[in-house]
């Protein structure tokens, strides 16, 4: 599987809330154009080591990941990271990837009144920031 990626890093929380919406609505016109297939395309969400990890596990299971869950058409996949062969710690601390069909499930999704809900709770507990890639996979 090749995978076409396009990196953003965010940076604290006022350019999450600002950063995030730009992200889902500004790539949507390079990637539909990059992948004339009707391949997949990947959102992943790379979360910097929060300032409270236990704060942001409770508010990330309880509050956040329910509203994406509730978003049809989607599929998503977490991971929380280890520390790598040699005992380092990793160079994130949460991996979030969430799955449209289609560019324009992306678009569709990403212009909904639940999808700006989401993206303006990322700084309510990001504290460690969030890097945003797209990936057209094909």
């Amino acid at each position: 599987m090749a995978t076409t990626e396009i990196g953003i890093s965010i940076g604290r929380r006022t350019g999450l809330a600002l950063g995030i919406a730009v992200v889902s609505a500004s790539v949507l016109a390079g990637v539909a154009r990059a992948d004339n297939t009707k391949g997949s395309v990947k959102v992943t969400v790379l979360y910097g080591t929060p300032q409270d990890p236990a704060a942001f596990e409770s508010y990330y299971a309880q509050k956040h990941m329910p509203m994406v869950y509730a978003i049809k058409g989607i599929r998503t996949e977490l991971a929380k990271l280890l520390p790598g062969p040699d005992g380092r710690p990793p160079p994130y601390y949460r991996i979030t990837e969430i799955w449209f069909a289609s560019p324009d499930d992306m678009k569709r999704i990403t212009s909904t009144p639940e999808w700006k809900q989401i993206t303006d709770d990322v700084p309510n507990f990001a504290s460690g920031g969030a890097t945003i890639l797209i990936s057209s996979v094909e």
